[in-house]
Protein backbone atom coordinates (compact mmCIF):
# COMPACT_ATOMS: atom_id res chain seq x y z
CA UNK A 1 0.00 0.00 0.00
CA UNK A 2 1.22 3.50 -0.86
CA UNK A 3 1.17 6.30 1.28
CA UNK A 4 -0.04 9.71 0.77
CA UNK A 5 3.25 11.16 1.06
CA UNK A 6 4.70 8.84 -1.33
CA UNK A 7 1.81 9.24 -3.89
CA UNK A 8 2.64 12.73 -3.84
CA UNK A 9 6.35 12.42 -5.34
CA UNK A 10 5.41 9.56 -7.61
CA UNK A 11 7.34 6.81 -8.48
CA UNK A 12 10.16 8.45 -8.34
CA UNK A 13 11.52 7.68 -4.76
CA UNK A 14 13.35 4.98 -3.92
CA UNK A 15 12.15 2.39 -1.76
CA UNK A 16 14.66 3.04 1.08
CA UNK A 17 13.77 6.09 1.74
CA UNK A 18 9.98 5.56 1.98
CA UNK A 19 8.01 6.23 5.23
CA UNK A 20 9.64 8.08 7.68
CA UNK A 21 7.36 10.69 8.56
CA UNK A 22 8.12 14.17 8.86
CA UNK A 23 11.79 13.44 8.86
CA UNK A 24 11.52 10.86 5.66
CA UNK A 25 9.77 14.17 3.91
CA UNK A 26 12.98 16.39 4.89
CA UNK A 27 15.30 13.76 3.35
CA UNK A 28 13.22 12.94 0.26
CA UNK A 29 12.88 16.95 -0.71
CA UNK A 30 16.81 17.58 0.07
CA UNK A 31 18.98 18.06 -2.83
CA UNK A 32 21.09 15.39 -2.29
CA UNK A 33 22.56 15.71 -6.05
CA UNK A 34 24.10 19.05 -4.80
CA UNK A 35 26.01 17.46 -1.56
CA UNK A 36 29.35 15.00 -1.87
CA UNK A 37 27.09 11.78 -1.40
CA UNK A 38 24.69 13.22 -4.85
CA UNK A 39 21.54 11.44 -5.93
CA UNK A 40 20.25 8.86 -3.43
CA UNK A 41 19.64 5.86 -6.33
CA UNK A 42 23.52 6.39 -6.39
CA UNK A 43 24.44 5.60 -3.01
CA UNK A 44 26.06 2.55 -1.95
CA UNK A 45 24.03 -0.44 -0.63
CA UNK A 46 24.85 -0.16 2.94
CA UNK A 47 24.56 3.62 3.47
CA UNK A 48 20.42 2.78 1.46
CA UNK A 49 20.42 -0.10 4.36
CA UNK A 50 21.17 2.31 7.20
CA UNK A 51 19.31 4.86 5.98
CA UNK A 52 16.06 2.79 5.69
CA UNK A 53 16.95 1.57 9.33
CA UNK A 54 16.87 5.02 10.68
CA UNK A 55 13.81 5.80 8.65
CA UNK A 56 11.60 2.60 10.32
CA UNK A 57 12.59 2.64 13.98
CA UNK A 58 10.67 4.74 16.83
CA UNK A 59 13.93 4.95 19.04
CA UNK A 60 15.91 7.86 18.51
CA UNK A 61 18.98 7.54 15.56
CA UNK A 62 21.55 9.76 14.04
CA UNK A 63 23.60 8.85 11.23
CA UNK A 64 27.33 10.13 10.08
CA UNK A 65 27.98 8.95 6.65
CA UNK A 66 31.61 9.15 4.68
CA UNK A 67 34.78 11.20 4.81
CA UNK A 68 32.31 14.55 5.19
CA UNK A 69 30.45 12.61 8.01
CA UNK A 70 27.15 13.70 6.38
CA UNK A 71 23.93 13.62 8.52
CA UNK A 72 20.89 11.71 8.71
CA UNK A 73 18.10 11.66 11.97
CA UNK A 74 14.98 10.27 12.41
CA UNK A 75 11.56 11.40 14.05
CA UNK A 76 12.43 10.32 17.28
CA UNK A 77 15.81 12.02 17.53
CA UNK A 78 14.41 15.34 15.99
CA UNK A 79 12.72 16.03 19.61
CA UNK A 80 15.81 16.85 21.15
CA UNK A 81 17.72 18.61 18.40
CA UNK A 82 16.40 21.93 18.73
CA UNK A 83 15.28 24.61 16.76
CA UNK A 84 18.80 26.20 15.96
CA UNK A 85 19.75 23.01 13.76
CA UNK A 86 16.80 21.38 12.47
CA UNK A 87 16.05 20.93 9.39
CA UNK A 88 19.16 22.38 8.70
CA UNK A 89 21.50 19.41 10.14
CA UNK A 90 20.10 17.00 7.91
CA UNK A 91 22.85 16.59 4.78
CA UNK A 92 24.97 18.82 6.73
CA UNK A 93 28.74 18.08 7.53
CA UNK A 94 29.09 16.74 11.14
CA UNK A 95 31.72 19.01 12.51
CA UNK A 96 29.65 21.65 11.31
CA UNK A 97 26.92 21.27 13.00
CA UNK A 98 28.13 19.93 16.60
CA UNK A 99 31.21 22.17 16.54
CA UNK A 100 30.74 23.26 20.34
CA UNK A 101 30.90 19.34 21.03
CA UNK A 102 33.21 18.37 18.86
CA UNK A 103 36.24 17.92 21.33
CA UNK A 104 34.13 15.42 23.07
CA UNK A 105 32.11 13.65 19.87
CA UNK A 106 34.74 13.73 17.38
CA UNK A 107 36.92 11.48 19.23
CA UNK A 108 34.96 8.67 19.44
CA UNK A 109 33.30 9.59 15.73
CA UNK A 110 36.80 8.58 14.52
CA UNK A 111 37.97 5.61 16.79
CA UNK A 112 34.67 3.81 15.12
CA UNK A 113 35.87 5.18 11.62
CA UNK A 114 39.11 4.07 11.88
CA UNK A 115 37.65 0.37 12.41
CA UNK A 116 38.19 0.64 16.14
CA UNK A 117 35.68 -0.56 18.98
CA UNK A 118 31.85 0.89 19.39
CA UNK A 119 31.68 3.00 21.85
CA UNK A 120 29.18 3.14 24.53
CA UNK A 121 28.39 6.38 27.06
CA UNK A 122 25.74 5.93 29.97
CA UNK A 123 24.01 9.04 31.11
CA UNK A 124 26.86 11.28 29.66
CA UNK A 125 26.63 14.99 29.56
CA UNK A 126 27.15 16.20 25.90
CA UNK A 127 25.89 19.98 26.14
CA UNK A 128 24.33 21.06 23.26
CA UNK A 129 22.81 24.78 22.19
CA UNK A 130 19.35 24.75 21.36
CA UNK A 131 15.95 27.18 22.25
CA UNK A 132 18.28 29.66 22.40
CA UNK A 133 21.24 28.89 25.14
CA UNK A 134 23.83 25.90 25.38
CA UNK A 135 22.07 22.98 27.56
CA UNK A 136 23.74 20.31 29.95
CA UNK A 137 22.11 17.85 27.78
CA UNK A 138 22.77 14.05 28.80
CA UNK A 139 22.25 10.76 26.74
CA UNK A 140 23.14 7.14 26.99
CA UNK A 141 23.90 6.19 23.33
CA UNK A 142 26.82 4.33 21.57
CA UNK A 143 28.43 5.24 17.83
CA UNK A 144 28.51 1.61 15.85
CA UNK A 145 30.21 1.03 12.87
CA UNK A 146 27.71 0.75 9.75
CA UNK A 147 29.96 -1.60 7.40
CA UNK A 148 30.86 -0.79 3.76
CA UNK A 149 33.55 -2.96 1.94
CA UNK A 150 34.29 -0.12 -0.51
CA UNK A 151 35.28 2.41 2.43
CA UNK A 152 38.47 3.18 3.85
CA UNK A 153 38.87 0.62 6.95
CA UNK A 154 35.30 -0.94 5.58
CA UNK A 155 33.52 1.27 7.62
CA UNK A 156 31.34 3.79 5.51
CA UNK A 157 29.29 5.23 8.72
CA UNK A 158 28.84 5.66 12.41
CA UNK A 159 25.17 5.09 13.26
CA UNK A 160 24.42 6.43 16.56
CA UNK A 161 21.38 4.72 18.61
CA UNK A 162 21.16 7.19 21.24
CA UNK A 163 18.58 8.06 24.24
CA UNK A 164 18.09 11.96 25.99
CA UNK A 165 18.16 10.89 29.73
CA UNK A 166 18.05 14.28 31.34
CA UNK A 167 15.21 14.77 32.68
CA UNK A 168 16.18 11.35 34.41
CA UNK A 169 19.42 12.37 35.88
CA UNK A 170 18.35 15.27 37.12
CA UNK A 171 15.65 13.97 38.72
CA UNK A 172 18.54 11.64 40.19
CA UNK A 173 20.48 14.47 40.91
CA UNK A 174 17.59 16.01 42.63
CA UNK A 175 16.92 13.19 44.67
CA UNK A 176 20.71 12.58 45.32
CA UNK A 177 20.87 16.13 46.68
CA UNK A 178 18.13 16.00 48.98
CA UNK A 179 19.56 12.79 50.65
CA UNK A 180 22.84 13.99 50.78
CA UNK A 181 21.40 17.33 52.53
CA UNK A 182 18.75 15.01 54.61
CA UNK A 183 21.84 12.87 55.59
CA UNK A 184 23.96 15.99 56.67
CA UNK A 185 20.61 16.85 58.90
CA UNK A 186 20.69 13.45 60.13
CA UNK A 187 24.83 13.76 60.90
CA UNK A 188 24.08 17.24 62.91
CA UNK A 189 21.28 16.01 64.87
CA UNK A 190 22.34 16.02 68.53
CA UNK A 191 20.24 12.38 69.07
CA UNK A 192 21.63 9.16 67.43
CA UNK A 193 19.96 7.77 64.34
CA UNK A 194 19.94 4.25 62.40
CA UNK A 195 17.81 3.10 59.45
CA UNK A 196 17.87 -0.92 58.86
CA UNK A 197 16.36 -3.21 56.53
CA UNK A 198 14.95 -6.42 55.97
CA UNK A 199 14.06 -9.04 58.40
CA UNK A 200 17.84 -9.18 59.21
CA UNK A 201 17.40 -5.50 60.15
CA UNK A 202 20.33 -4.41 58.29
CA UNK A 203 22.09 -1.60 58.42
CA UNK A 204 21.45 1.31 56.00
CA UNK A 205 22.36 4.14 58.01
CA UNK A 206 24.04 5.93 61.67
CA UNK A 207 24.25 9.21 61.62
CA UNK A 208 27.66 11.03 63.61
CA UNK A 209 25.99 10.58 67.09
CA UNK A 210 25.44 7.02 66.36
CA UNK A 211 29.39 6.79 65.65
CA UNK A 212 30.02 8.42 68.57
CA UNK A 213 27.86 6.42 70.84
CA UNK A 214 28.54 3.18 69.83
CA UNK A 215 31.50 3.06 67.30
CA UNK A 216 29.32 1.82 64.92
CA UNK A 217 31.45 3.26 61.61
CA UNK A 218 31.90 -0.06 60.28
CA UNK A 219 28.26 -1.25 60.82
CA UNK A 220 26.41 -0.47 57.37
CA UNK A 221 25.64 -3.64 55.53
CA UNK A 222 25.74 -5.68 58.33
CA UNK A 223 22.79 -7.24 60.45
CA UNK A 224 21.97 -5.96 63.59
CA UNK A 225 22.92 -9.21 65.46
CA UNK A 226 26.26 -9.52 63.87
CA UNK A 227 26.85 -5.90 63.79
CA UNK A 228 25.98 -5.19 67.87
CA UNK A 229 26.68 -8.49 69.73
CA UNK A 230 26.96 -7.05 72.94
CA UNK A 231 23.20 -6.80 73.32
CA UNK A 232 22.08 -10.02 72.39
CA UNK A 233 21.14 -11.26 75.62
CA UNK A 234 18.98 -7.47 76.86
CA UNK A 235 16.64 -7.84 74.32
CA UNK A 236 16.99 -5.05 72.12
CA UNK A 237 17.23 -7.31 69.24
CA UNK A 238 13.54 -8.89 70.18
CA UNK A 239 12.54 -5.28 69.57
CA UNK A 240 13.52 -4.71 66.04
CA UNK A 241 11.72 -8.00 65.69
CA UNK A 242 8.85 -7.13 67.08
CA UNK A 243 8.43 -3.49 65.30
CA UNK A 244 9.14 -5.38 61.98
CA UNK A 245 6.72 -8.29 62.54
CA UNK A 246 3.83 -5.29 64.07
CA UNK A 247 4.26 -2.47 62.23
CA UNK A 248 4.26 -1.07 65.42
CA UNK A 249 6.51 1.39 67.06
CA UNK A 250 8.04 1.28 70.17
CA UNK A 251 9.48 3.47 72.92
CA UNK A 252 11.29 2.84 75.56
CA UNK A 253 12.62 5.34 78.44
CA UNK A 254 15.87 5.28 80.59
CA UNK A 255 16.89 2.03 78.91
CA UNK A 256 20.04 0.45 80.70
CA UNK A 257 22.37 -0.76 77.66
CA UNK A 258 25.52 -2.65 78.44
CA UNK A 259 28.28 -2.68 75.72
CA UNK A 260 31.93 -1.74 74.81
CA UNK A 261 32.42 1.31 73.14
CA UNK A 262 35.33 0.36 71.38
CA UNK A 263 36.82 -2.70 70.22
CA UNK A 264 39.04 -3.69 73.51
CA UNK A 265 37.03 -1.34 75.69
CA UNK A 266 35.60 -2.07 79.33
CA UNK A 267 31.86 -2.47 78.96
CA UNK A 268 29.78 0.29 79.80
CA UNK A 269 26.27 1.14 81.27
CA UNK A 270 24.26 3.46 78.92
CA UNK A 271 20.78 4.80 79.44
CA UNK A 272 18.82 5.51 76.52
CA UNK A 273 15.43 6.78 75.63
CA UNK A 274 14.73 5.98 72.40
CA UNK A 275 12.05 5.03 69.67
CA UNK A 276 11.95 2.46 67.14
CA UNK A 277 9.61 3.02 64.39
CA UNK A 278 8.59 0.98 61.22
CA UNK A 279 9.07 2.25 57.76
CA UNK A 280 6.64 0.93 55.18
CA UNK A 281 7.15 0.53 51.48
CA UNK A 282 4.33 1.85 48.93
CA UNK A 283 2.44 -1.16 49.54
CA UNK A 284 2.18 -0.64 53.36
CA UNK A 285 4.62 -3.47 53.91
CA UNK A 286 6.94 -3.01 56.43
CA UNK A 287 10.41 -2.71 54.64
CA UNK A 288 12.60 -1.13 57.36
CA UNK A 289 13.31 0.51 60.52
CA UNK A 290 14.33 3.78 61.71
CA UNK A 291 15.34 4.50 65.34
CA UNK A 292 16.44 7.57 67.23
CA UNK A 293 17.01 8.26 70.11
CA UNK A 294 19.36 9.87 73.32
CA UNK A 295 21.75 9.17 75.74
CA UNK A 296 20.85 10.33 79.53
CA UNK A 297 23.14 8.86 81.30
CA UNK A 298 24.85 12.31 82.38
CA UNK A 299 20.91 15.22 81.75
CA UNK A 300 19.96 10.54 84.85
CA UNK A 301 23.56 10.59 86.52
CA UNK A 302 22.79 14.65 87.71
CA UNK A 303 19.23 13.80 88.82
CA UNK A 304 20.31 10.48 91.04
CA UNK A 305 23.02 13.05 92.26
CA UNK A 306 20.46 15.70 92.96
CA UNK A 307 18.51 13.42 94.53
CA UNK A 308 20.25 12.38 96.49
CA UNK A 309 21.25 16.16 97.53
CA UNK A 310 17.53 17.01 98.04
CA UNK A 311 17.29 13.30 100.78
CA UNK A 312 20.28 15.00 102.64
CA UNK A 313 18.66 18.41 102.73
CA UNK A 314 15.37 16.84 103.68
CA UNK A 315 17.53 15.16 106.65
CA UNK A 316 19.46 17.90 108.04
CA UNK A 317 16.26 20.33 107.86
CA UNK A 318 13.92 17.59 109.59
CA UNK A 319 17.27 17.15 112.49
CA UNK A 320 17.30 21.08 112.39
CA UNK A 321 13.86 21.48 113.59
CA UNK A 322 13.96 18.55 115.90
CA UNK A 323 17.14 20.30 117.44
CA UNK A 324 14.93 23.30 117.37
CA UNK A 325 11.78 21.73 119.44
CA UNK A 326 14.51 20.04 122.01
CA UNK A 327 16.26 24.04 122.15
CA UNK A 328 13.44 25.70 122.77
CA UNK A 329 11.65 23.26 125.33
CA UNK A 330 15.33 23.40 127.60
CA UNK A 331 15.24 26.92 127.09
CA UNK A 332 11.55 27.27 128.13
CA UNK A 333 11.54 24.28 130.83
CA UNK A 334 12.46 27.04 133.56
CA UNK A 335 9.52 27.97 136.35
CA UNK A 336 9.48 31.50 135.07
CA UNK A 337 8.07 30.76 131.49
CA UNK A 338 4.64 30.01 131.91
CA UNK A 339 3.15 26.37 130.42
CA UNK A 340 1.31 28.12 127.37
CA UNK A 341 4.07 29.70 126.09
CA UNK A 342 6.07 26.68 125.65
CA UNK A 343 2.85 24.19 124.56
CA UNK A 344 2.84 27.11 121.65
CA UNK A 345 5.52 27.59 120.62
CA UNK A 346 6.24 23.50 120.32
CA UNK A 347 3.26 23.34 118.37
CA UNK A 348 4.13 25.78 116.02
CA UNK A 349 7.22 24.29 115.54
CA UNK A 350 5.28 20.49 115.01
CA UNK A 351 3.09 22.54 112.67
CA UNK A 352 6.42 23.72 110.48
CA UNK A 353 7.39 20.56 110.57
CA UNK A 354 4.48 18.97 109.20
CA UNK A 355 4.81 21.71 106.26
CA UNK A 356 8.04 20.42 105.52
CA UNK A 357 6.95 16.49 105.64
CA UNK A 358 4.41 17.46 102.86
CA UNK A 359 6.69 19.46 100.57
CA UNK A 360 9.37 16.78 101.14
CA UNK A 361 6.65 13.56 99.76
CA UNK A 362 5.85 16.10 96.76
CA UNK A 363 9.79 16.82 96.13
CA UNK A 364 9.76 20.62 96.69
CA UNK A 365 7.36 21.09 93.55
CA UNK A 366 4.69 22.23 95.92
CA UNK A 367 1.68 21.15 98.15
CA UNK A 368 -2.31 20.08 98.01
CA UNK A 369 -3.66 22.54 99.87
CA UNK A 370 -6.23 20.19 100.74
CA UNK A 371 -3.37 17.85 102.59
CA UNK A 372 -2.53 21.28 104.40
CA UNK A 373 -5.78 22.28 105.61
CA UNK A 374 -6.03 17.77 106.13
CA UNK A 375 -3.33 18.39 108.51
CA UNK A 376 -4.55 21.30 110.62
CA UNK A 377 -7.96 19.33 111.17
CA UNK A 378 -6.43 15.76 112.29
CA UNK A 379 -5.13 16.54 115.76
CA UNK A 380 -8.82 18.27 116.89
CA UNK A 381 -10.28 14.57 115.61
CA UNK A 382 -11.25 11.58 117.40
CA UNK A 383 -13.19 9.18 116.57
CA UNK A 384 -16.59 9.65 117.89
CA UNK A 385 -16.07 13.35 116.04
CA UNK A 386 -15.28 13.09 112.61
CA UNK A 387 -17.41 15.41 111.47
CA UNK A 388 -15.96 18.22 113.19
CA UNK A 389 -14.44 19.82 109.82
CA UNK A 390 -15.84 20.29 106.26
CA UNK A 391 -13.27 20.53 103.94
CA UNK A 392 -14.33 21.67 100.64
CA UNK A 393 -13.35 22.98 97.09
CA UNK A 394 -11.24 22.32 94.24
CA UNK A 395 -7.90 20.34 94.05
CA UNK A 396 -5.19 23.19 94.06
CA UNK A 397 -1.85 23.07 94.20
CA UNK A 398 0.56 25.59 96.64
CA UNK A 399 4.04 26.72 95.86
CA UNK A 400 6.61 25.72 98.89
CA UNK A 401 6.50 29.10 100.59
CA UNK A 402 2.81 29.64 100.12
CA UNK A 403 1.91 25.95 101.72
CA UNK A 404 3.98 26.54 104.78
CA UNK A 405 2.35 30.04 105.49
CA UNK A 406 -0.77 28.40 104.60
CA UNK A 407 -0.08 25.73 107.04
CA UNK A 408 1.07 27.75 110.18
CA UNK A 409 -2.32 30.63 109.27
CA UNK A 410 -4.59 27.22 109.91
CA UNK A 411 -2.47 26.08 113.06
CA UNK A 412 -2.96 29.22 114.86
CA UNK A 413 -6.83 29.07 113.39
CA UNK A 414 -7.00 25.57 114.81
CA UNK A 415 -5.33 26.43 118.54
CA UNK A 416 -7.67 29.36 118.85
CA UNK A 417 -10.54 27.65 117.96
CA UNK A 418 -10.11 24.78 120.23
CA UNK A 419 -9.08 27.23 123.29
CA UNK A 420 -11.75 29.79 122.81
CA UNK A 421 -14.14 28.79 120.09
CA UNK A 422 -15.98 25.95 118.17
CA UNK A 423 -13.38 23.45 118.54
CA UNK A 424 -13.60 24.10 122.15
CA UNK A 425 -17.24 22.41 122.67
CA UNK A 426 -18.31 19.16 121.32
CA UNK A 427 -20.91 20.79 119.37
CA UNK A 428 -18.38 23.31 117.56
CA UNK A 429 -17.83 22.84 113.78
CA UNK A 430 -15.09 24.29 111.48
CA UNK A 431 -15.48 24.63 107.82
CA UNK A 432 -12.46 25.12 105.58
CA UNK A 433 -13.69 26.23 101.68
CA UNK A 434 -11.86 27.28 98.46
CA UNK A 435 -12.25 28.22 95.02
CA UNK A 436 -10.22 29.18 92.64
CA UNK A 437 -10.70 30.68 89.25
CA UNK A 438 -7.86 30.80 86.33
CA UNK A 439 -7.10 35.11 85.31
CA UNK A 440 -4.80 36.35 82.53
CA UNK A 441 -1.60 36.00 82.29
CA UNK A 442 -2.09 32.55 83.74
CA UNK A 443 -2.16 32.93 87.81
CA UNK A 444 -4.77 31.33 89.71
CA UNK A 445 -6.91 33.60 92.27
CA UNK A 446 -7.67 31.47 95.05
CA UNK A 447 -10.73 32.51 97.74
CA UNK A 448 -10.47 30.88 100.70
CA UNK A 449 -12.81 30.46 104.47
CA UNK A 450 -12.24 29.53 107.62
CA UNK A 451 -15.92 29.82 109.67
CA UNK A 452 -16.73 28.11 113.02
CA UNK A 453 -20.26 27.73 114.33
CA UNK A 454 -21.98 26.05 117.18
CA UNK A 455 -19.24 27.20 120.08
CA UNK A 456 -19.45 30.05 122.15
CA UNK A 457 -20.61 33.66 121.87
CA UNK A 458 -17.45 35.23 120.11
CA UNK A 459 -16.07 38.68 120.98
CA UNK A 460 -13.60 40.38 119.38
CA UNK A 461 -10.57 40.52 121.11
CA UNK A 462 -9.10 43.92 122.51
CA UNK A 463 -5.71 43.35 121.23
CA UNK A 464 -4.11 41.85 118.52
CA UNK A 465 -1.86 38.33 119.63
CA UNK A 466 0.51 36.79 117.93
CA UNK A 467 -1.55 34.44 115.98
CA UNK A 468 -3.63 37.07 114.40
CA UNK A 469 -0.60 39.03 113.15
CA UNK A 470 0.76 35.62 112.01
CA UNK A 471 -2.41 35.29 109.63
CA UNK A 472 -3.24 38.98 108.74
CA UNK A 473 0.01 40.18 108.11
CA UNK A 474 2.23 37.50 107.18
CA UNK A 475 -0.09 34.96 105.04
CA UNK A 476 -1.64 38.02 103.06
CA UNK A 477 2.32 38.64 102.34
CA UNK A 478 3.03 35.42 101.36
CA UNK A 479 -0.06 34.81 98.84
CA UNK A 480 -0.03 38.26 97.18
CA UNK A 481 -3.33 38.99 99.01
CA UNK A 482 -5.68 40.29 101.45
CA UNK A 483 -6.84 38.54 104.85
CA UNK A 484 -8.97 39.23 107.17
CA UNK A 485 -10.21 38.19 110.63
CA UNK A 486 -14.04 38.64 111.48
CA UNK A 487 -15.85 37.91 115.57
CA UNK A 488 -19.22 37.69 114.73
CA UNK A 489 -20.97 36.03 117.79
CA UNK A 490 -21.90 32.94 115.89
CA UNK A 491 -17.57 32.31 115.35
CA UNK A 492 -14.72 33.14 114.11
CA UNK A 493 -14.42 34.03 110.20
CA UNK A 494 -11.28 34.21 108.84
CA UNK A 495 -10.96 34.90 104.61
CA UNK A 496 -8.19 34.99 102.44
CA UNK A 497 -8.00 36.50 98.67
CA UNK A 498 -4.51 35.01 97.05
CA UNK A 499 -2.77 35.49 94.05
CA UNK A 500 -1.17 32.23 93.57
CA UNK A 501 2.05 32.30 90.47
CA UNK A 502 0.85 30.85 87.08
CA UNK A 503 4.00 28.45 87.55
CA UNK A 504 2.45 26.55 90.46
CA UNK A 505 0.63 23.57 88.83
CA UNK A 506 -3.16 23.35 89.27
CA UNK A 507 -5.48 20.88 88.43
CA UNK A 508 -8.74 21.90 88.17
CA UNK A 509 -10.71 19.09 86.65
CA UNK A 510 -11.73 17.06 90.34
CA UNK A 511 -13.90 19.08 92.69
CA UNK A 512 -14.85 16.98 95.60
CA UNK A 513 -15.85 17.76 99.12
CA UNK A 514 -13.90 15.75 101.61
CA UNK A 515 -15.25 15.56 105.48
CA UNK A 516 -13.78 14.84 108.30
Amino acid sequence: MTSPDDAAIGTTTPDFLRGGGEMGDIIRAHDWAASPLGPPRTWPAALKMAVRLVLSTGHPMFLWWGPDLIQFYNDAYRRSIGPERHPAAIGQRGRDCWEEIWPIIGPQIEQVMAGGEPTWNENALVPITRNGRLEDVYWTYSYGPVHDEGAPNGVGGVLVVCTETTETVLAEQKRADLVKRWRRLFDQAPSFMCITGGPDHVFEFVNDAHVALFASQDWIDRPIREAFSDVADQGFHDVFDRVYATGERVVLEAAPVRFRPARGARETVRYLDYVCAPITGDDGEVIGIFCQGVDITARREAEHHLRLMINELNHRVKNSLATVQAIAAQTLHGDGVPARVREALTERLIALARAHDVLTDEKWAGASLREIAGQAAAPHLSSDHQDRFVIEGPAVNLPPRSAIAVALALHELATNAAKYGALSVLEGRVRIKWTASLEAGGDVRLHMTWRESGGPPVNAPATRGFGSRLIERGLAAELRGRVRIDYPATGVVCTADAVIAAESPTDWAAEADLTF
